[in-house]
């Protein structure tokens, strides 16, 4: 009798088999879940970071517009002397051309931190160095995005800011040094990691390795031209002749 009790009071091995398996699951679920929600919430921090990169370009442009061609700033080189140091490169002085039309962010000069939630540096082109130098009405954007299946989302844009994801295919870490490009198979990121002659952007939802056109996790944003010139307008700057 004395051991029936103790039986029917304690667990046998199969029944703590199932019992740390049952917890085992819901341990991994949890984890999963939480792994989610950080993926997530760094996906919302690089749009903020990316919404408030086009703010920064807006102003910067809007304080050196005092002849009436406003002007962008030049990218910050990831090679070569005073790469990666988050200053804008030119050849020359204020409004001069760019040393590159595409590097990092420079996020310094804007007063940025620069960097996406996977602490990776934005990726950003300046169309020409007509934007560099001194847009007006007449200007004309020359770059292009497209989906991942070749459609036209945008074009004749002056800028493109890009953050190359997860997976960080393409990136300049917050250190400085180059994560390495995307596989081959994963044709639209390698789109996103052209050198400055590059014209042509992806903007798509994520698609998982194995698929058409390989894995994609890069986040791309833009600025059109009209955007841009009205921001211009609205802060009181000529453009060329147009006045607000």
């Amino acid at each position: 009798m004395k051991q029936r009790l103790l039986r029917a009071g304690g667990f046998t091995l199969i029944e703590m088999a199932i019992v740390l398996l049952i917890m085992a699951l819901a341990i991994g679920g949890g984890l999963a879940v939480i792994s989610g929600q950080a993926e997530y919430q760094k996906f919302k921090e690089t749009q903020k970071v990316l919404d408030e990169a086009k703010e920064a370009l807006i102003g910067y442009a809007a304080s050196r517009g005092g002849a009436g061609n406003p002007y962008l700033p030049c990218p910050d080189r990831t090679t070569g002397a005073g790469a990666n140091d988050g200053a804008e490169d030119r050849v020359g002085g204020a409004g001069s051309n760019c040393t590159f039309l595409e590097g990092n962010l420079p996020w310094v000069t804007l007063g940025l931190t620069g960097l996406d939630g996977w602490n990776n540096r934005i990726r950003y082109r300046v169309s020409q160095q007509a934007f560099a130098t001194g847009f007006n009405t007449g200007t004309v954007g020359a770059l292009t995005v497209n989906n991942s299946a070749g459609a036209n989302l945008a074009t004749s844009i002056p800028v493109v800011l890009v953050s190359h994801g997860p997976n960080g295919w393409g990136a300049i870490s917050a250190s400085g040094t180059a994560i390495g490009n995307p596989p081959a198979a994963n044709v639209n990121e390698t789109e996103n990691t052209g050198v400055a002659t590059n014209a042509i952007y992806v903007s798509n939802p994520p698609v998982e390795a194995g698929l058409a056109g390989g894995e994609f996790d890069d986040i791309v944003t833009w600025m059109p031209f009209g955007l841009l010139v009205n921001r211009m307008l609205q802060a009181g700057v000529c453009v060329k002749t147009v006045c607000p």
